[in-house]
């Protein structure tokens, strides 16, 4: 994939997705607070997001040359292929900056061979299982969360933010995100 095809499909999605955030922040103030505040536009929003995190992670496999259609079937055989070759991207932290208070996510830090993270695994049962009830009570569509939703908002910046340094291309600017990136070892 070129560099401009790249730009233009999978970083101004993100863009698109990012805005709808700060709109939907107007409404339910990004805080720790409100973790745990649910929507139908979340909804929305988790399975666009979830969704476009699957395709990135496949185009990012493929760029590691994993052709194999049947190592890059499902999430976690796709975000383990990346984090052996990138295994410092478990550790990258994201700050909120569009937040009154720092928030941190770290959204890879639970994948590992067998798992998916929390938050994806919430997603599969947004997704698959909505209107169903967890061991609590509480619906599956519940889980389409502020928490989540910022969870996997991260994680798509740092698999675009990783392919963006795979094209070595500068004029993205993705400093003007709404996230920051803390490397606890260097790229």
């Amino acid at each position: 994939m070129s560099k401009n095809r790249f730009i233009n499909i999978y970083w101004e999605q993100y863009r698109l997705l990012e805005k709808r955030m700060i709109e939907l922040s107007e409404y339910v103030e990004i805080n720790p607070k409100n973790y745990a505040a649910f929507s139908n536009q979340f909804i929305s929003m988790y399975l666009m997001i979830c969704s476009e995190i699957d395709s990135v992670a496949d185009e990012i496999c493929c760029l590691l040359g994993v052709t194999d259609k049947k190592e890059r079937f499902g999430i976690n055989n796709k975000i383990t292929k990346i984090l052996e070759n990138y295994n410092n991207l478990r550790n990258w932290k994201c700050t909120v900056k569009i937040s009154y208070e720092p928030i941190f996510l770290v959204p890879f830090a639970k994948f590992d061979d067998n798992t998916s993270s929390d938050w994806w695994q919430s997603y599969n049962k947004v997704k698959h299982f909505r209107a169903e009830k967890d061991e609590k009570g509480h619906y599956n569509y519940e889980s389409a969360n502020l928490k989540n939703i910022l969870s996997s908002l991260a994680a798509l910046y740092l698999l675009i933010f990783k392919m963006n340094k795979e094209f070595g291309n500068p004029d993205m600017d993705m400093e003007s995100s709404v996230f920051d990136i803390d490397f606890p070892t260097v790229l």
